[in-house]
């Protein structure tokens, strides 16, 4: 049974409400300057899908149009074969694909049943250009990060 909002087998028709969105979405470090307002904003685009075992969601020759939150399970991040990271509850996943189209040379893999936040980029655009304040907390998140890189 495959769900439009591109949920694989055994989805669920229980979609999580705004509450719980808001809740996952407090844990996610790119959303920590948000106010849980605006948090529910974005809780009204992200949509949840579910995962097999095994199932790759991020191809390094692919292009990813959605960030996903992870909300249960596993998701196991590697380059080439070689593991770099397991990426776990409130971790993201493809980040980067809301801000560029191009592939990121990772494979992304579910290391078993895998409940997650899918945000298209499409609709994180629609909601940026209605509503500034999260495009300038989400920034200066960003740039933060990036100091913190610099600064290593």
């Amino acid at each position: 049974m495959n769900n439009p909002n591109g949920a694989g087998p055994g989805a669920s028709s229980q979609e999580l409400n705004i509450i719980e969105k808001v809740i996952a979405l407090e844990g996610v470090d790119l959303l920590k300057n948000l106010n849980p307002d605006q948090l529910s904003r974005i809780a009204t685009i992200a949509r949840e899908v579910r995962y097999p075992a095994g199932k790759t969601i991020v191809e390094p020759e692919k292009a990813l149009d959605s960030l996903f939150v992870i909300l249960d399970g596993e998701v196991e991040i590697s380059q080439k074969g070689n593991p770099l990271t397991v990426a776990k509850q409130n971790d993201v996943v493809g980040a980067w694909a809301l801000f560029d189209s191009d592939p990121m040379p990772v494979t992304a893999k579910t290391l078993g049943d895998t409940k997650l936040l899918r945000i298209s980029r499409d609709d994180f655009y629609d909601l940026l250009s209605d509503n500034m304040e999260i495009t300038a907390a989400i920034f200066s998140m960003l740039v933060k990060r990036f100091r913190q890189l610099v600064q290593q």
